[in-house]
């Protein structure tokens, strides 16, 4: 009876041994910025939260060359450029729950009115502990994540003309945010239509340029200089660096975007800013018949009429001042009378 006790001692506690050991070898601690993600095999399990013990000896930590790229497109903050970030360690299997900032590549987007712009999104986010199902199961994480902004950015901006976009940026950024938050939300849903991304969104802020369609297919830009209401010329539209064969830009060839900006200088000037700006137009107009003229390579005699130089003010005072430079003086007659030729 004796011995069958010490063997049964021994066997409880090589049991007990045993299951500590276990219990130490799958001891998990998760803080709040990060976790790990489990499998079985059915496919992912769950996301690790706090502090316990994986009991089922089935579930294992995803790692390893099995484990998802979960890369995004950060910001190297000592180049400004951007640089890929690896969210998940795939030694250890550690996944990153901190805020990190997405940089997408700049693309086009067509406001309501049809001006291109090229725009530079950037979005602050974090994976969700609650949804990682999604990370696990997806391919590219990178470019949906990538995709999913530039689409809420390009419906944002589409839904708004040009003159309405530049006074509403903050709006925008909310919208989009609110538009990837719907998403999140809709793809969590049973039977939905899209796919969450397992992503919690916290702020966007972008930034946008005109693209410049005229120079980018090899004709000169164009660049119009307008008047503010105090008549201080100001440019109100402005392309890329000057080419050597020059384009007119008079009204004639603006393309509809350009007339469209301009329109919008017009808006809420009085009747001094409104004619100081047709002037400079036509000045505009004038230089671009001098120019075409002059580059036909030959001579070309034409009236002041005819390049719509006369009547002018300027070249009146100008014509005035050399009759009175040229014009012979007259000796002055004794007595205070005049001489005569």
């Amino acid at each position: 009876m004796t011995t069958m006790m010490v063997v049964a001692l021994a066997v409880g506690a090589a049991l007990v041994f045993a299951l500590a050991i276990y219990a130490w070898r799958r001891f998990y601690v998760c803080r709040t910025d990060g976790t790990y993600m489990t499998h079985d095999e059915h496919g992912f399990k769950r996301a690790l939260k706090g502090k316990g013990i994986m009991w089922d000896w089935e579930e294992a930590i995803v790692r390893g060359p099995s484990a998802p790229k979960i890369e995004v497109a950060g910001l190297d903050l000592a180049t400004g450029q951007r640089k890929i970030i690896s969210l998940i360690d795939e030694k250890t299997g550690w996944v990153n729950l901190r805020p990190q900032y997405c940089m997408a590549l700049p693309f086009v987007a067509n406001t309501a009115d049809d001006h291109r712009l090229v725009i530079q999104a950037r979005i602050q986010f974090s994976l969700n502990r609650d949804l990682l199902k999604y990370v696990y199961q997806m391919e590219g994480f990178g470019l949906a994540l990538e995709t999913r902004i530039q689409s809420a950015f390009r419906a944002e901006v589409g839904a708004r003309n040009d003159e309405v976009l530049r006074r509403s940026l903050d709006e925008v950024e909310s919208g989009a945010i609110e538009r990837l938050r719907k998403a999140e939300r809709d793809g969590d849903e049973l039977g939905e239509a899209g796919m969450a991304l397992g992503v919690n969104f916290h702020s966007a802020n972008f930034t946008y340029t005109v693209e410049d369609e005229v120079g980018a297919i090899g004709v000169a830009p164009f660049q119009t200089i307008a008047a503010n209401s105090n008549g201080a010329a100001v440019s109100v539209l402005e392309g890329g660096p000057r080419q050597a064969t020059r384009a007119a830009s008079g009204v004639l060839s603006m393309r509809p975007q350009q007339l469209d900006l301009l329109g919008d200088v017009f808006k809420g000037r009085d009747a001094a800013g409104t004619a100081a700006i047709l002037s400079i137009l036509e000045m505009q107009t004038r230089q671009n018949i001098a120019e075409a003229l002059a580059g036909s390579g030959q001579l070309v005699v034409v009236t002041g009429q005819e390049v719509g130089l006369a009547g002018a003010a300027a070249q009146r005072e100008a014509i005035a001042r050399a009759i009175a430079r040229d014009a012979p003086q007259q000796p002055a007659a004794p007595n205070g009378a005049t001489a005569r030729a």
